[in-house]
């Protein structure tokens, strides 16, 4: 059976909206993802003015790396374009959230990954920037992505999806208060 690939965005924007209902709040919220598969941190940000800037958004959830460093991106090649989205979600006004890179499959390819995790990591706390370790919630025991989080080893199914959507949900609250 092909990998599935959760509605993400819809699933939080469900949650958010149940929110903003229970606060009796008149704001509306919509989660937009302007992530497109296979893409790297460089066509993140190549396409940064165009998709996400125009969206006038309040938070921006920076997750990407993992394909960067599949092809061979060292960590401290990639760490620059994560801090330039960063700078850019701030100067539009937005709030940046960084989500540290997912787990894998494979237990050695994750040693890579936990250095660009550490990096993103340290410069996030450097710069008070809210960082969200998705890695810990979704790594098993061996070091690898816990088979129940993925289909095929390296995307997140459902049930990965599920486990990380309360915490990015929680995290989004605390940052959109003012807004609210």
């Amino acid at each position: 059976m092909p990998p599935r690939y959760y509605p993400f965005t819809n699933m939080l924007e469900s949650s958010l909206r149940i929110k903003l209902r229970e606060l009796e709040s008149d704001k509306d919220i919509v989660v937009v993802n302007q992530g497109i598969d296979g893409d790297s941190t460089g066509g993140m940000l190549e396409r940064f003015n165009r998709s996400v800037a125009p969206e006038n958004p309040h938070v921006v959830l920076i997750w990407g790396g993992i394909n960067d460093l599949s092809t061979r991106s060292t960590p401290e090649e990639v760490l620059p374009n994560i801090i330039k989205l960063v700078e850019r979600t701030k100067s539009i006004g937005a709030i940046p959230l960084v989500l540290n890179v997912a787990p894998v499959e494979g237990v050695h390819f994750n040693e890579t990954i936990r250095k660009l995790n550490d990096l993103t990591k340290d410069f996030s706390i450097e710069k008070d920037i809210t960082y969200l370790d998705v890695f810990s919630e979704l790594v098993d025991k061996e070091g690898k992505l816990a088979e129940e989080y993925s289909n095929d080893g390296v995307h997140l199914g459902d049930r990965g999806y599920q486990k990380l959507i309360p915490i990015i949900f929680k995290t989004i609250m605390i940052n959109i208060e003012e807004f609210l």
